[in-house]
């Protein structure tokens, strides 16, 4: 009887085991299968529209392209040298950041040492 309970719980920890190993590698299969085309595009939507209505971009003073176009290009480099996964993780970080410029001009905070 005893060895029957072991058994039992031995089996239920490995199909616990087995359904979170399963369940993180759909949900990595997901982020991959993620098209780079649509983030892309939601970046450039936003990063549009942030440059259109508010005329907010972060860039340096410095730089010949915003955050955005920067990591948009390196993105778009990644892909083509055949690093795809490197490509949608360069595409997240400008969709991201596109987002932030949205999210700045909606907040309409001051800096603090504006107070």
């Amino acid at each position: 009887m005893k060895t029957k309970f072991i058994n039992i719980a031995i089996i239920a920890s490995l199909s616990v085991v087995a359904c979170n190993n399963f369940n993180s590698d759909t949900a990595k299969k997901t982020e991959l299968s993620m098209s780079y085309k649509n983030i892309v595009a939601q970046a450039n939507d936003q990063h549009s529209m942030a440059k259109k209505k508010w005329n907010n971009t972060w860039q340096q003073k410095k730089m010949e392209k915003s955050y955005v176009d920067t990591y948009l290009a390196q993105a778009a480099e990644a892909k083509k040298a055949g690093n795809a996964t490197k490509a949608i993780e360069l595409a997240k970080q400008a969709l991201n950041t596109a987002n932030q410029e949205v999210n700045q001009m909606r907040t309409e905070s001051k800096p603090a040492w504006l107070k």
